[in-house]
């Protein structure tokens, strides 16, 4: 009968980590700080639009701290951004220029020259903006704002009425 030590040892300290995690988990510091990144205004947009495309849970974008990402394969990497500018100062770049309005709010897309990206500005008051990126390695840059233009109406109604 021969003994295996290595199972064992992998059993034992899988315990010993399960518990520490379990200890560490329970920390209200680690639960705040958790709930901070994902209560940014960006986040609190996005949440409800990566629920319905299942998108999974977004995070604070890496490119900026302003923004919040969600991903998925299928769908493509999304991502919102709150700006401090209005629609007009914000809605600039290369691409396609169409004007258009989701749930009465004035909107801009760019259909940008780089393949499978798309940009849409939504005017979300009189000097703000929410600018939407859904990038996607798949598809055409038209099927790309296409499904952009369903997430955008989704955050349109997390806006609520335009004027």
């Amino acid at each position: 009968m021969s003994r295996h030590p290595v199972p064992r040892a992998l059993t034992a300290a899988a315990l010993l980590c399960a518990g520490l995690g379990l200890v560490s988990c329970s920390t209200p510091e680690s639960a705040v700080s958790a709930s901070d990144a994902s209560d940014t205004p960006a986040c609190k947009l996005l949440r409800p639009v990566s629920v319905r495309f299942g998108l999974g849970q977004p995070s604070v974008s890496q490119m900026s701290g302003e923004g919040c990402t969600a991903h998925s394969p299928e769908f493509g990497t999304l991502t919102v951004t709150m700006r401090d500018k209005p629609l007009d100062a914000v809605a600039t770049g290369e691409g396609k220029r169409s004007a258009l309005r989701f749930g009465g709010r004035d909107a801009v897309m760019l259909m940008g020259s780089l393949d499978g990206v798309c940009k849409i500005f939504l005017g979300s008051g009189a000097r703000d903006t929410v600018e939407l990126r859904l990038g996607r390695t798949t598809a055409m840059t038209p099927q790309v704002c296409s499904s952009l233009k369903k997430a955008t109406a989704k955050v349109a109604e997390g806006l609520g009425t335009g004027s």
